[in-house]
């Protein structure tokens, strides 16, 4: 990995980490978040950026719910989501916000001769997190510890959110997964329930059973929300032969059994994405459904326990190959 290149964006500061296939993008001042990650050879953008995308530091904040406010301050790309996932959720008496506080906790950072280290200090609870980034070749690397600063156990959610857009994402996209099960989620589906286990690749859609592993069109008026887990080994891909690139994704399966799966072809009218979203976003996670920490805990069992003064690390690889 080249030297970390400090650069600014919209007020915030911006670092540049390099390799010989692979340009990313972090901005440690919004949750450690990765903005970009490019195919050096091409400048073929991996990760997709919400419409807006990261705006300016210091923007006003219109007042509304949860999931709003958490869309007001959302750039798109690679997010830790801890210590709550999906809807806002009453933990201790506050609020942990929707998909948690850490993705827009601010991070100080230090470069090492082999990595770039970020750690924060989270507000709502008491966890410090560490991230560590670096770049191999074609391979994005990514650490994350969590530890428990408090006197209390704490029950917790814990994940990576890495959402994909074009050209990767098109209807040429072909997605793999080393998944046995997959949980419909009915928030999306029709007449089903997340007991509606299938095999992978098969779903329940909107209208009839799905195919998980074909992308559709832009336009397609289609929403695809579903939960992989039973993993062989923790392994998803995502080809598109038409720009001879693949990305591999691998991570500790201990920590993040599960996989929340998420296609945005066009389906949600009016805000966000006035029926022109269109993005694909994988999520290893310890914990489903996506809808906050208490129906983790009722629909699931899947949370887990941070016990006083405990520390956890966990590991995600991205790679990218030719097609």
């Amino acid at each position: 990995m080249d030297s970390v290149e400090r650069r600014g964006l919209r007020g915030w500061e911006l670092l540049r980490l390099r390799s010989e296939q692979l340009v990313l993008d972090v901005v440690p001042g919004l949750g450690g978040t990765i903005v970009s990650l490019r195919r050096r050879s091409d400048d073929t953008e991996i990760l997709w950026a919400t419409p807006w995308g990261l705006r300016q530091q210091g923007s006003f904040l219109v007042p509304g719910d949860a999931e709003a406010q958490m869309l007001d301050t959302y750039p798109g790309g690679w997010q830790t989501i801890f210590p709550n996932g999906g809807e806002t959720a009453i933990v201790h008496g506050v609020e942990w916000g929707f998909d948690g506080e850490t993705r827009i906790t601010p991070f100080t950072w230090e470069e090492t001769p082999l990595a770039l280290t970020m750690t924060s200090r989270l507000v709502r609870s008491p966890f410090e997190v560490t991230k560590t980034i670096s770049l191999a070749g074609a391979e994005v690397h990514l650490e994350e510890t969590v530890r428990n600063v408090g006197g209390e156990s704490l029950e917790v959610m814990w994940g990576q959110q890495l959402v994909f857009g074009a050209p990767l994402v098109s209807g040429d996209t072909v997605v793999d997964a080393a998944a046995a099960a997959v949980h419909p989620d009915p928030q999306i589906t029709m007449d089903s329930g997340y007991e509606d286990v299938m095999p992978w690749p098969r779903s329940f859609g909107s209208t009839s059973i799905i195919n998980l592993r074909t992308v559709p069109e832009p336009g397609s008026s289609e929403t695809r929300l579903a939960y992989l887990t039973d993993f062989d080994e923790p392994r998803v891909s995502i080809t598109n032969p038409r720009l001879d690139l693949a990305v591999d994704l691998s991570w500790d399966l201990e920590t993040w059994p599960s996989v929340w799966y998420s296609m945005e072809s066009g389906l949600r009218s009016g805000f966000p994405w006035f029926s022109k979203g269109y993005f694909l976003s994988l999520t290893p996670s310890s914990s489903w459904p996506g809808h906050g920490m208490h129906d983790a805990r009722r629909v699931a069992q899947t949370t887990m326990w941070f016990l006083p003064g405990e520390e956890r690390t966990s590991r995600l690889t991205l790679g990218i190959r030719p097609a």
